[in-house]
């Protein structure tokens, strides 16, 4: 079986701190050379263990909508379901889990029309669906590029932590940025696909002149309209259980309970959502027994939390568009999204 060592680990958590960082600034940091720096994230990136991507804020004047869909299904469906989903570009997320609305989707919409008509429309329409349960991402209080492998002890995560973001950005924008208005669209696009393309990777890939690319992708990184996370294949890490734990919070102890959620070990994501059950938790543990042990500190610690549900995942077969085998590798098959039909112009979010 495929594993991971301590310098995978080290190199993988140092690019979750800083994605876009030079091999030159992060061997400076892990006191190593940059050449075995770059051979070995090579590896790592082809193999599928490992990946930057860089895509455009679930907020802001051009961030997407974001919602959730819990999708119930006739028996024997399920696999099958979550094949033909992943090909759908909206579909960014899919995990499939042991209960009744055992597929649990994430989906982008960009126009206006996009969302309704996919959660209410599209989704039910397909055979052998029984159910959609869908909830509308009302705020990423949490959201997985913070998450940390843990490869790196704290003097080496801060010095990683000391070098310059996104030192390849100019000046900030007087103006906000919509990543997939031109000329910007082109290269979110290959940021997608590759969070650490330089600007000379881009100008190749789309044909225009280094120097407008630089200033182009500098605009487009100082505007902070992208957020860049670099993943791992969750079967390589000691942590293969995903738990979905949804939540039902007092609004007025919401920011407290996040607060304490951040420091909680293993809490990867968490997200708001409309209605009494109104936050989500994405936990990834040791095992089932740690599960367990979560679900008891949440109810115990966090009152007046109280958990409606929880889900363990047991595959998942696509994340942030990138087609997954399993043990969570990335297979190099992108699905990606691309703005809405409606306009080029996402919403204004509220």
């Amino acid at each position: 079986m495929a594993t991971l060592d301590e310098d995978d680990f080290s190199l993988i958590h140092a690019l979750q701190i800083r994605p876009r960082a030079s091999w030159t600034d992060l061997a400076a940091a892990l006191g190593t050379s940059p050449s075995t720096l770059s051979r070995r994230w090579e590896r790592l990136r082809g193999d599928g263990s490992a990946w930057v991507i860089g895509h455009p804020r679930a907020r802001g004047r051009y961030g997407a909508g974001l919602a959730i869909a819990e999708i119930s299904c006739t028996g024997g469906r399920a696999r099958s379901l979550a094949q033909e989903l992943a090909e759908w570009p909206m579909i960014i997320t899919i995990e499939e889990a042991a209960r009744d609305y055992g597929l649990i989707v994430t989906a982008v919409g960009l126009g206006p029309g996009d969302m309704p008509k996919l959660l209410l429309d599209d989704l039910s329409a397909l055979p052998g669906v029984l159910g959609v349960r869908a909830h509308h991402v009302a705020r990423l209080h949490v959201d997985a590029s913070s998450w940390r492998v843990g490869g790196l002890d704290q003097e080496r995560a801060r010095a990683v932590a000391r070098i310059p973001d996104h030192g390849d950005a100019g000046s900030t924008p007087s103006t906000p940025i919509n990543p997939w208005a031109e000329p910007y669209a082109a290269l979110t696009q290959a940021l997608i696909r590759n969070g650490r393309s330089s600007a000379a990777d881009i100008a190749r890939q789309t044909g225009r002149p280094l120097s407008t690319t630089r200033r182009q992708l500098g605009q487009l990184l100082a505007s902070d309209a992208l957020t860049f996370r670099c993943e791992v294949a969750q079967g390589l890490t000691p942590l293969p259980i995903v738990v979905q734990t949804w939540c039902q919070v007092p609004f007025s102890s919401v920011t407290d309970c996040v607060d304490r959620l951040r420091t909680t070990p293993g809490v990867r994501q968490v997200v708001g959502l409309p209605g009494p059950t109104n936050l989500l938790i994405s936990t990834w543990t040791r095992s089932v027994e740690s599960a367990m042990l979560l679900h008891e500190h949440l109810e115990r610690d966090l009152a007046p939390l109280e958990v409606v549900e929880s889900a363990i995942v047991l595959r998942q077969i696509k994340r942030l568009g990138w087609r997954l085998d399993e043990l969570g590798r990335s297979t190099g098959t992108l699905v990606p999204y691309s703005p809405g039909s409606d306009d080029v112009r996402a919403p204004e979010a509220g």
